[in-house]
């Protein structure tokens, strides 16, 4: 395997770690979880807590739940872009689809991002990719399809901080925001012009095959047409996610234009993966946000906080359910040769 793992650092450091070190990360793990439950146990009123899901409207709960599925399927066919223009365009839409939503549950089970694991190995599954470099093409789409995902959400949410008005806590956000999109702006630029006078870097045997390899199944990044094509899809997936915590907002009877604030903080606690599906460090970056700029109680905006995990942890595990389903009864096999006698 030239280039099954050696494409994956985080496969490779998976699978060379002691079990002491797999222990000492599950123990981490369940520490970080317990902590965020003692402190979500510790700051709400049960009864409060009870009482603002038993004025839930279920209708915007099914809603999020929709527009959730919706923005997650529009993000795999930003994935199926960067796939197409690394090399994999013989992968089908099913497959892709399926190996996201595959990725995107366990994702919600284990913590430190370890779901792109096995959002990798699910798409090793298609004949497809069994030939020469196929794994490291692979990471190379997914490499170049978080990039897309990560300039997108900061793109986005600056922009949105700067057209939407903020509550007053919250107002001097603004110009943060246009400093940090006027810093990106300068720095693409310069880079855009120091990559067209590079020089590639190459490295020696099994190494320089499989950079090679990711670097061509990256080729997205290197197309206008497709880069552009891309971050459009990017946009219909964030402009989902949106509407999925705004209709959550309304289930609870709280302002809808508060989902703006919600994504901004949600791709922001995205940041530090320490905990399965984010729960704790979500609740920490958006529970204070919301009670200082929209003046909501502590046991509303935790019910709602809570509201997007559920949701999210539901819908996801359905899909990924429904996607290994395919993977066993609808996806194409790789084809197996005798061994020689």
């Amino acid at each position: 395997m030239p280039d099954s793992l050696a494409a994956s650092p985080l496969a490779t450091r998976l699978l060379s770690s002691t079990p002491a070190k797999r222990v000492a990360l599950t123990a981490a793990v369940l520490a970080a979880t317990a902590l965020a439950a003692w402190g979500l146990a510790s700051a709400v009123d049960p009864g409060a807590l009870k009482a603002a899901f038993a004025e839930v409207r279920w209708e915007w709960v099914a809603l999020a739940a929709v527009a959730y599925a919706l923005s997650q399927s529009a993000s795999a066919f930003v994935w199926r872009v960067g796939l197409s223009a690394g090399g994999l365009a013989g992968v089908g839409h099913g497959h892709v689809l399926s190996s996201h939503w595959i990725g995107r549950g366990a994702a919600e089970l284990l913590p430190a991002q370890l779901g792109e694991g096995v959002r990798l190995a699910a798409m090793r599954r298609h004949p497809e990719t069994s030939r020469e470099g196929g794994c490291a093409r692979i990471a190379g789409s997914l490499g170049a399809f978080k990039l897309v995902d990560g300039l997108g959400n900061f793109a986005l949410v600056g922009l949105l901080t700067l057209v939407i008005p903020l509550p007053g806590p919250a107002a001097h956000l603004r110009w943060i925001a246009a400093a940090a999109l006027g810093v990106a702006a300068v720095g693409g630029l310069v880079i855009w012009r120091l990559r067209a006078r590079g020089r590639s870097v190459r490295l020696p045997g099994a190494a320089g095959r499989a950079m090679g390899n990711a670097t061509r199944g990256a080729a997205m990044l290197g197309d206008r047409r497709q880069t552009l094509g891309a971050f459009g899809l990017h946009f219909v997936a964030a402009a989902g996610r949106i509407i999925s915590l705004a209709a959550l907002l309304l289930a609870f009877g709280m302002p809808p234009s508060a989902a703006l604030l919600a994504y901004a903080l949600l791709v922001v606690s995205a940041l530090l993966p320490i905990s399965p599906g984010g729960i704790g460090v979500r609740e920490a970056a958006l529970v204070p946000a919301l009670v200082a700029a929209y003046g909501l109680g502590t046991d509303l905006a935790i019910a709602y906080s809570l509201s997007i995990q559920a949701t999210v942890l539901a819908v996801s595990l359905v899909g990924a359910l429904i996607a290994v389903a395919y993977h066993e009864l609808a996806m194409p096999r790789r084809r197996t040769t005798p061994a020689p006698a």
